[in-house]
This record gives C-alpha cells, sequence and structure tokens, in this order.
C-alpha cells in the first residue's frame, strides 16, 4: 500500500509540557495493592498509613554516655571545686535500674537506657573524671540535660509513614522500629516496550551501512527500572502497519506500552495508525517542547501507551517528562510525582533556536551555596552521550534564544546533585 506522510487528525494541536503532563496524570488509575514483607519494601509505594502502636523512646532515656545524676546536686561545681558524688549502680541500655537516685548519689548510665528514678539530667562522661565508685563532676548543667523524652520520636496513634510515599531506607527504619513486618504497596507495573524502525540492529549483530544500534530499548529498560516498575522489552518492529498493530495487540498483556520510534511526521510512522486501528483514544501527539516534539498518548482497553520519539535523547528527556510520573501514580505514589523543579546558575552560554520550549542537558553541582550548571558538549537530540553525566534539563522557554553564563535558569532533575 502507498504510504504518505503523516498529517493532524481532527482537533489534534501542540500542547504546552505542563497540559501534556495534566493530561497523562489524568488518564492514569493507580493499581491494586498486594502485601510484601519489609524486606521487599525498598523502593516500593506505601498503600496504608503506618501507625505507631506505643510511645518511642517507650520512656525518658539518656542520649549520652554518663551518669545518671540529680542536677541539683551539681551546682557551683569547677574544675578546681567538683561535685564528688557516690556511684551506686551500672546501667547499661536495655536494663533497668534497681535503684533510684537520691542525694549525693549518680548511677553510671550508657546511652539508651531508661532513666532511673529519681535523676533529672546526664553528666555526660567528658565533663567527669570517670569514676567507678565515685565520680567528680567538673561543672553544673541543668535539669534536663542529655535525656529523650519519652514519646520525643513517635506518640501512640501517630501516623508515623503515610499513604503514598515511595519506601526509602529511612522509612524502612520506622517501619522496623514499630514492628510493621508486612506491608500493603501498589503493584508494580510492567511495561512493554517496543521499537520501531526497519533501520534498528540488536545490540550484538554486525552493524552495516544506513543501520542504527537499538540503544532506546535497552535505555529505557533502565528507566522503567529505575522508575520503580517492571520492564517487558518485546523487540524490534518493522515499519508495517501490520506489524505495527500486531506488537501493539502483543503489549497489550501489560499495564503500560512504551514505544521509540514512528511518531512523526513520516512515511513509515505507523504507530498512530496502529492505535487507530486499534481502537485507542488518543489523547495528545505533539507537545511544544525540544527534544522530543512528538510524543503520543493514548488508552487503549484500560491500557495506557506511550508513543516516544526514535531519537535516543528525546525519548529519554519525555520519558522523565511524562512516562516516569505515570508509573509514579500508577504505584499509588501521591508525592513528588513530577520531577522536581530547581533554579541553577549557568556555567556557560546557551542558544537556543527560540520556536519552543528548549530542555538542555546539563551538569548541576553544588557549588558555594548555590546550584552550578554546566551544560553538555553537544545538544542534538541524537547525541546520546549528552545524557552521560546529565542530571538535570536547563530550561530556556520559547522565544529565549541566548542565555549568558551566570544567568538564572529554571531546571527539572532527573539524577542526584553532583558535588
Amino acid at each position: 500500500m502507498p504510504t504518505t506522510f503523516q498529517r493532524a487528525r481532527a482537533n489534534e494541536r501542540m500542547l504546552a509540557v505542563e497540559e501534556a503532563q495534566e493530561q497523562v496524570l489524568a488518564a492514569v488509575a493507580p493499581l491494586p495493592e498486594e502485601e510484601v514483607s519489609l524486606g521487599e519494601a525498598l523502593g516500593r509505594v506505601l498503600r496504608e498509613d503506618v501507625i505507631a502502636p506505643a510511645d518511642v523512646p517507650q520512656r525518658d532515656n539518656t542520649a549520652m554516655d554518663g551518669y545518671a545524676v540529680r542536677a541539683g546536686d551539681l551546682d557551683g561545681a569547677t574544675q578546681e571545686h567538683p561535685a564528688i558524688l557516690r556511684v551506686i549502680e551500672d546501667l547499661p541500655a536495655g536494663s533497668l535500674a534497681n535503684r533510684s537516685v537520691e542525694p549525693g548519689t549518680a548511677i553510671r548510665i550508657m546511652t539508651g537506657a531508661l532513666m532511673p528514678d529519681g535523676a533529672d539530667a546526664v553528666a555526660h562522661v567528658e565533663i567527669t573524671d570517670a569514676g567507678r565508685e565515685t565520680v567528680r563532676v567538673y561543672q553544673p548543667i541543668q535539669a534536663g540535660t542529655h535525656i529523650r523524652r519519652r514519646g520525643e520520636d513517635m506518640l501512640a496513634g501517630d501516623i508515623v509513614v503515610s499513604e503514598g510515599i515511595r519506601i526509602g531506607p529511612g522509612e524502612i527504619g520506622v517501619l522496623a522500629a514499630v514492628q510493621k513486618s508486612v506491608l500493603r504497596v501498589g503493584r508494580r507495573p510492567e511495561v512493554a516496550i517496543l521499537s520501531t524502525g526497519n533501520e534498528l540492529i540488536g545490540i550484538d549483530e554486525v552493524r552495516t551501512p544506513g543501520k542504527v544500534v537499538n540503544s532506546n530499548a535497552w535505555a529505557l529498560e533502565a528507566l522503567v527500572r529505575e522508575a520503580g516498575a517492571i520492564p517487558r522489552p518485546l523487540g524490534i518492529v518493522r515499519d508495517t502497519r501490520e506489524a505495527t498493530i500486531a506488537a501493539f495487540e502483543s503489549a497489550l498483556a501489560s499495564d503500560v506500552i512504551i514505544s521509540s520510534g514512528g511518531v512523526s511526521a513520516g512515511a513509515y510512522d505507523f504507530v498512530k495508525d496502529a492505535l487507530d486501528a486499534l481502537g485507542a483514544e488518543t489523547k495528545f501527539w505533539q507537545v511544544a517542547m525540544k527534544p522530543g516534539k512528538p510524543v503520543v498518548l493514548s488508552t487503549l482497553r484500560g491500557r495506557i501507551c506511550f508513543g516516544l520519539p526514535g531519537n535516543p535523547v528525546s525519548c529519554m528527556v519525555s520519558f522523565h517528562l511524562f512516562v516516569a510520573p505515570a508509573l509514579r501514580k500508577l504505584m499509588g505514589q501521591t508525592t513528588d510525582i513530577l520531577p522536581p523543579a530547581v533554579s541553577v546558575r549557568m556555567a556557560a552560554d546557551m542558544t537556543s533556536r527560540g520556536d519552543r520550549r528548549t530542555y538542555h542537558r546539563v551538569r548541576v553541582v553544588a557549588r558555594d551555596g548555590s546550584l552550578l550548571a554546566t551544560p553538555m558538549r553537544a545538544q542534538g537530540s541524537g547525541v546520546t552521550t549528552s545524557m552521560v553525566q546529565a542530571n538535570a534539563l536547563a530550561i530556556m522557554e520559547r522565544g529565549v534564544t541566548h542565555v549568558e553564563a551566570g544567568s538564572v535558569l529554571p531546571a527539572v532533575l532527573f539524577g542526584m546533585i553532583g558535588q
């Protein structure tokens, strides 16, 4: 069948990035939840509020190694005239005191041990002579010094980890502290990955003139894993309408479908045709951004379909801006769904055609109390090396064609800030 260049369908228009992101999130509903053990919970999204069953600490305890004392016994203590107290007991963490602290006495106490009756402060060992039978204390302290109060960390009934949070090491520690061994979390979406194009070859094939290694599939698989989802690579799809329809039909076994390539206006770009043939509802086709203008969002039989550009950088940038937020919402995340935005100071000049918003790949580091962004050497949408060490996208808005070094720009982070 003869091929023609793709034309915009009725009512199709180019969307602003923010509007496209809104449509993506509106099309996504969280997947069902499942139970996992605490040891399997890192990186998952919590789907329940976790309540503290008791106060933590359960009683007042010491924050320092030293001596449990009555603060009044140390009034006027100096290096020359220390307060001298009789040590009546040793108290390691995990044990309870057998005696109370009376005037003129002290209990040697280790960090974390519960405060004995009668004591209202802890003289840390550094201000004492570390005595065993008697202790000399060389300076006064106030009541309450070095005491962790009951419930200072958690109060019984408090929500200590909220539903919708992605579980990190800090959350794991809190969940362990409240003895939450089994958790309800969002199911991890399975993501089918298709790569379209007659020019593509596999990573182990011999590259001949005109052929391109299918790097997008590998990059997308890594991005999907990084987002917490499960990739399902389905290989290369040849540039025919029939092959593209069959590939999408097969991919419907997954929760999300990502294709790369075949979404522009070329005569052999069949992704939109295939989605139309299968009855998909296409939400948008083009976004006013560079790189990554041709991005398709469709829904098909309860599945979310993303058609991403074939140029490697366009593909990855589009993933960060649109696909990753969708995956976060699918897992039930309610905070930090969109990538974080920061202000950066440019380390070098940058230029743009100014015809639409441009996302420049940059390396952001912390310098002298601010964030310094260095543009990557080349900014072409096919320059894969521009993503190596890049951790952010500095934004030049439409109509801006030149930015001088030292200027402050907004940037979208997709990696850890460097040092």
